[in-house]
C-alpha cells in the first residue's frame, strides 16, 4: 500500500507539475536559442555552429571528448596507396546536387562560445592518413607487443587544424596489417558512418527486417501481441469499407455520376471524397516543395482548387442538389426503394440472417474458427478477444509508466557510488582480449541456462574483481554499470538511408555483482547474482530504456529539457556508472568482411569511448565467428587497465567448469 502511495504521489507530480513547466520550456528555448545562435554567428562570420544537442555533445570537455576508435585486423601486406585513393575520393564524393556529399571531412571542429563550430582550413589529406613504420621500440610489431603500440597511438591527440578523423596504417612483420581509425563523435551526426571511411565492401543487405538480434537488451519493451493485430483488422475492414464507398460515389470511379446532377446525399458522399483526397495530396506535397509559408498556401490552393474540379464540387451543385432531392419523382423513387428493402429484408435477407448465425455458433463451439465473419457472433468471436488483450496490454503499460517515477529514483537515480572515478587526463588508453568461439559461448550458456550476455557479464564482473584487488581497492558487493546494445551496421553499414542511431539500443542500468574470494564468493553463486539483477533491471526499467531510444534517435530530451539541467544530470548518472558497457552484436554471423581490394578482414575491434566522469567502457565485439572484449579508459589506469581485459576467455572456460560440478 506504502509502494503505492508513494507512486502515485511521484506520478501526479511528474503528470501536473512537470509536463506543463516542461511544455513551457520548450517553447521559451527554441526561441531563445535562435537569438543565441543568431547572436553568436553575428561575432564569428567565419564559422558555421551545429545547432543538433546530443548527449555526448553535452557530456564533452575541452579535456575529455568522445573520440572513438575502431581496429581493422587485414590478411595480406599493407596498401597504403589504396586507402588514399578510398578516402580521397570520399572526401572528394559528390551529390545528385553537385554539392559535396561529406564537407566536414575538410573542416576543423573547434569551440566558441560553449559551442562547437566547423571552420573552413586548408585540406592536406596527409594530416588524417599516417603510415607508420612497422617499428615500436626499435623492435618489429608483431602480435607480442601490437596492443602496447596501438594503446601509444591512442594515448595522442587527433591533428590540430584538420578535420577530427585520423586513420593510421600499421604494418607488421607477419602476414597482415592493421587499420586504425579514430573520429569524433560529432561527425556521425553529419551524415556520415564509420564504414565510410573504413576501405571495406559494405554488407549487401541493410533491412532490419532480416536481422533479429538475441540480445536481451534489444527486447527490454514488451513485444504488444493484441493492440497490432487489432489495429491491422480494423485498418483492413476500414479499407474495405473505404474502396467500396470510393467505387460507388466518387465520380472518378463511376463517370455517369459527373453526367447527372447528384442528389443530396451524393453531393455529401462526394464532398467527404474530395476532402480525404485533399487532405492526403498536401500530406504527399509537403515532403517535396519548399517548407516556407507562402509555398505551402499556394500548393494548397492549388490542391484545393484542382481536386474540386475534377470532382465538379461548387455552391451551384450543392444548390441543384437540394432541388433533385426535392423533385416528387426522387421522393417517390426513395420510398419506394425504402419499402422494397424492407420487404426482401423480412422474405429473403433475416432467415438467411439468423441460418448464418446458427451456422456460426456451430463453427465457434465445434471447430474452433468462424467463416461468417459478416455475423454478429463472428464479429464478437474475431473482436472481443483482440480487445480484451489490447485492453490488457493497456493496463499493463499504464501501470508500467505509473510506477516508472519511483522505479527510476529506486534504479538508477540512488545506486550507489561504488567506483570512485579517477582524475580525467582526456587521453585514453585501450586493450583488448583473446576471442572467443561464439559457438563454444553458445554451448556454455546453453549448459548454465543463462544468456550469452549474462555469461559475458560474469566474465566482466572476474575481470573487475582482478583489477580492483590489483590497484588494493575495496571490493564491493556489486558495481553500477550501464548497458547498450549496437549492432555491426553501425561499424559496417553505408548509405544516405543509414543513420548510426538506428542501430543503437536504450541504455539499461544494473548492479554488476563482483566476487570476492575473502567473503566465499563462488562463480556460480556470482552468476545467479548476475541473472537475478539483470532480470529486474529488464523488469523495472521499460520507461527509461524507452526514453533513451527516443534521445538516442530524435533528440528528443535534449529538445525538452535545459540543456544545462541535462548536463548536471547526466554528469550525475556518468560518477555513479562509471563503467559502461556495450555490445556489439553481428548482424551477419560467421561472416568475414573483405577491403575494396579484395583482402580479408579478420579482426574488428571497436572502442566506445567514455565521457564526463565515466572511466571505463568495455565493448563485447562479436565479429565473424568470434568476440573480443575491448576496453577504453582513462590514461591514468594505465598499466593496470590490461587487467581489465586479460584473461577474459579464461574467465569464461572457469565458469564453464564451475557450472558442470
Amino acid at each position: 500500500m506504502i509502494d503505492f502511495l508513494v507512486s502515485g504521489a511521484l506520478f501526479s507530480f511528474v503528470l501536473f507539475a512537470l509536463l506543463p513547466l516542461l511544455c513551457l520550456k520548450f517553447i521559451v528555448t527554441r526561441f531563445f536559442q535562435s537569438i543565441w545562435f543568431c547572436f553568436i554567428s553575428l561575432l564569428h562570420p567565419d564559422l558555421e555552429f551545429i545547432r543538433t544537442t546530443t548527449v555526448r555533445t553535452l557530456l564533452d570537455t575541452h579535456r575529455n571528448q568522445g573520440i572513438g576508435a575502431v581496429l581493422l585486423c587485414v590478411k595480406g601486406p599493407a596498401q597504403p596507396e589504396a586507402v588514399k585513393r578510398h578516402l580521397q575520393e570520399l572526401v572528394n564524393r559528390r551529390s545528385k546536387n553537385g554539392n559535396l556529399a561529406f564537407p566536414r571531412l575538410r573542416d576543423a571542429l573547434v569551440i566558441r562560445c560553449g559551442t562547437y563550430a566547423w571552420q573552413k582550413v586548408q585540406f592536406d589529406l596527409q594530416k588524417n592518413v599516417t603510415v607508420v613504420p612497422g617499428m615500436f621500440k626499435k623492435r618489429a610489431i608483431t602480435e607480442f607487443n601490437i596492443q602496447e603500440y596501438v594503446n601509444d597511438l591512442i594515448t595522442k591527440f587527433l591533428p590540430q587544424n584538420a578535420s577530427p578523423w585520423h586513420i593510421i596504417i600499421i604494418p607488421t612483420m607477419e602476414n597482415h596489417h592493421y587499420i586504425l581509425l579514430k573520429l569524433h563523435h560529432i561527425l556521425l551526426t553529419e551524415s556520415l558512418n564509420i564504414a565510410d571511411l573504413l576501405p571495406l565492401i559494405p554488407p549487401t543487405r541493410h533491412s532490419s527486417s532480416l536481422f533479429t538480434s538475441k540480445s536481451p537488451l534489444v527486447k527490454v519493451l514488451e513485444e504488444l501481441k493484441s493492440f497490432p493485430l487489432l489495429k491491422q483488422r480494423l485498418t483492413d475492414e476500414l479499407s474495405n469499407y473505404w474502396n467500396e464507398f470510393l467505387s460507388n460515389y466518387d465520380p472518378l470511379e463511376r463517370l455517369e455520376l459527373l453526367k447527372n446532377n447528384p442528389n443530396f446525399s451524393q453531393f455529401l458522399a462526394i464532398s467527404l471524397i474530395t476532402f480525404i483526397t485533399i487532405l492526403k495530396e498536401i500530406k504527399r506535397g509537403f515532403k517535396v516543395i519548399k517548407p516556407d509559408v507562402y509555398s505551402r498556401y499556394q500548393y494548397i490552393c492549388y490542391i484545393v482548387e484542382k481536386e474540386t474540379r475534377k470532382r465538379q464540387i461548387h455552391f451551384s451543385t450543392f444548390l441543384t442538389s437540394i432541388i433533385v432531392s426535392l423533385d416528387p419523382r426522387n421522393l417517390i423513387k426513395t420510398n419506394f426503394k425504402l419499402f422494397w428493402n424492407f420487404l426482401t429484408f423480412f422474405t429473403i435477407r433475416f432467415p438467411s440472417q439468423i441460418l448464418a448465425e446458427v451456422l456460426s455458433v456451430y463453427q465457434c463451439i465445434f471447430q474452433g474458427y468462424c467463416s461468417y465473419t459478416y455475423t454478429f457472433v463472428g464479429l464478437i468471436y474475431t473482436y472481443v478477444p483482440l480487445a480484451y488483450g489490447s485492453f490488457k496490454e493497456f493496463l499493463d503499460i499504464a501501470k508500467t509508466i505509473f510506477y516508472a517515477p519511483k522505479n527510476i529514483i529506486s534504479q538508477i537515480l540512488c545506486k550507489k557510488e561504488y567506483l570512485q572515478t579517477v582524475t580525467l587526463t582526456g587521453r585514453k588508453c585501450v586493450a583488448w582480449s583473446e576471442p572467443i568461439k561464439t559457438e563454444r559461448l553458445k554451448m556454455i550458456s546453453k549448459t548454465l541456462e543463462i544468456s550469452e550476455l549474462e555469461l559475458l557479464l560474469g566474465g566482466l564482473s572476474m575481470n573487475l574483481s582482478k583489477y580492483l584487488n590489483q590497484v588494493d581497492h575495496v571490493i564491493p558487493d556489486e558495481m553500477a554499470i550501464s548497458m547498450r546494445n549496437i549492432n555491426s551496421n553501425y561499424i559496417f553499414a553505408t548509405g544516405i538511408n543509414v543513420r548510426p542511431e538506428d542501430s543503437c539500443s536504450g541504455i539499461l542500468f544494473m548492479g554488476l555483482p563482483i566476487p570476492n574470494n575473502e567473503r566465499g564468493d563462488t562463480p556460480v553463486k556470482n552468476l545467479a547474482k548476475i541473472k537475478n539483477n539483470f532480470k529486474e533491471s529488464l523488469e523495472k526499467q521499460q520507461v527509461s530504456y524507452f526514453l533513451s531510444i527516443l534521445q538516442t534517435r530524435f533528440g528528443v530530451l535534449a529538445k525538452i529539457l535545459p540543456s544545462t539541467f541535462l548536463a548536471i544530470y547526466l554528469r550525475y548518472l556518468s560518477r555513479k556508472f562509471a563503467v559502461t558497457v556495450t555490445e556489439v552484436s553481428s548482424r551477419y554471423p560467421n561472416v568475414t568482411q573483405r577491403t575494396l581490394w579484395g583482402q580479408e578482414v579478420s579482426t574488428v575491434i571497436y572502442w566506445r569511448p567514455p565521457q564526463a566522469n565515466t572511466c571505463i567502457s568495455l565493448c563485447l565485439n562479436e565479429y565473424a565467428d568470434h568476440i573480443k572484449l575491448g576496453v577504453m579508459c582513462d590514461a591514468r589506469l594505465i598499466p593496470n587497465h590490461n587487467l581489465l581485459a586479460s584473461n577474459f576467455s579464461n574467465h569464461i572456460e572457469e565458469l564453464s567448469k564451475a557450472g558442470s560440478l
